[in-house]
């Protein structure tokens, strides 16, 4: 059971903000990078989780729709964005999207699929659900030999496998990677998570950093284009 909601409350809001004390630039750098390849029209966010994406998506789309499994995390993003009147949170399965075919420009997963018993079923519906000439954007951490990001994680993915999974659904798969494990590993030292995040409050991220080839990155982002209407 994914219990985060339950623990921690709103932490997607307290952790990418500058001024917290909570504050997180690699979860920071996560959302700026979706936002950057995310449309201006109707976009749904799968696995809303506490709403802070689908608020920051608020400020660029015409539409958002936030689809959260779990029952605290929708009340948690129904409340953050109440002030919010282009925000609908739903509770609702990602393995049966409760819209039409085609009824999106984006649709956003952000670090999610790595939660899923069976990623297949939601990337076929995701692909059902974009429209033709829209996108599909999923995040999740880069596989690593030497850890594990998450005891929740059902899965986490290379390269590889992420691409395979997502041409089930898409015909055109571009891969981007951040989070250089450079930082990452800086980070995760005493005195590099307290120099990051005072760099991360005054502008310099460098969780953000972006490249083509996988090598020596933490984060994966899988850009989709052109559904297939009949899902391999």
């Amino acid at each position: 059971m994914f219990d985060k909601y339950d623990t921690m409350g709103a932490y997607h809001w307290r952790e990418c903000d500058r001024n917290s004390k909570e504050y997180n630039p690699p979860l920071a750098a996560r959302y700026e990078i979706v936002l950057k390849y995310a449309p201006n029209g109707k976009v749904l966010d799968v696995g809303a989780g506490d709403g802070y994406l689908a608020g920051r998506l608020a400020g660029q789309c015409s539409e958002v729709i936030g689809l959260e499994y779990e029952p605290t995390g929708v009340k948690i993003a129904q409340n953050m964005l109440v002030s919010h009147a282009n925000v609908i949170i739903k509770q609702g399965d990602a393995y049966q999207i409760p819209f039409e075919d085609s009824s999106f420009q984006g649709v956003v997963m952000a670090d999610v699929i790595e939660h899923l018993d069976h990623p297949e079923k939601a990337v076929a519906e995701m692909a059902r659900v974009t429209a033709e000439n829209g996108v599909a954007l999923v995040t999740t951490p880069h596989w690593r030999f030497d850890r594990v990001w998450d005891h929740r994680h059902v899965k986490e993915y290379t390269a590889d496998e992420l691409l395979d999974l997502m041409l089930i659904g898409f015909q055109d798969v571009k891969l981007v990677f951040c989070w250089p494990r450079f930082w990452s590993d800086i980070y995760r030292t005493r005195i590099g998570w307290r120099v990051l995040r005072l760099l991360g409050r005054v502008g310099f991220n460098p969780f953000q950093n972006q490249s083509d080839s996988a090598d020596g990155y933490c984060q994966i982002l899988a850009i989709c284009r052109h559904p297939r209407r009949t899902v391999q």
